[in-house]
């Protein structure tokens, strides 16, 4: 996710005049790349899900990834709005920078396998 949201700084880095073609150019390569992610993202959590979670993790991450755009397109909106489009650009480079990060530093990546869950208590009675 650091590497692919990287081009986003493009994007934001545009100036006027010819440099406005760097917004196009770095949403293009930013959209690009996260199709390169998604791809990859998803294979790999289908290789490591067991078949029978298999629907519930896609519609956890689904739920999770599809459920907070309404909220990044207000918040991105009102921060146009408010401080400007330029300023709002960097805020989400930095944001989805700071998003990968957080996973890079977690302990999510030393994982290789889905823990084996745990025996109920008390039986099966």
């Amino acid at each position: 996710m650091l590497v692919f949201s990287a081009p986003q700084v493009i994007a934001a880095a545009a100036w006027r005049g010819w440099g406005v073609l760097l917004l196009p150019l770095g949403w293009g390569i930013a959209y690009f790349s996260g199709m390169v992610y998604n791809v990859a993202q998803l294979s790999y959590r289908q290789s490591v899900t067991p078949p029978e979670l298999m629907g519930r993790m896609n519609a956890a991450v689904r739920w999770v990834v599809w459920g907070t755009l309404p909220i990044g397109g207000i918040l991105g909106g009102a921060l146009g709005t408010l401080i400007g489009v330029r300023p709002t650009l960097w805020l989400a480079f930095i944001g989805s920078w700071a998003a990968g990060w957080f996973v890079f530093c977690s302990p999510l990546r030393h994982m290789r396998d889905v823990p084996a869950p745990a025996p109920a208590a008390g039986g099966t009675g």
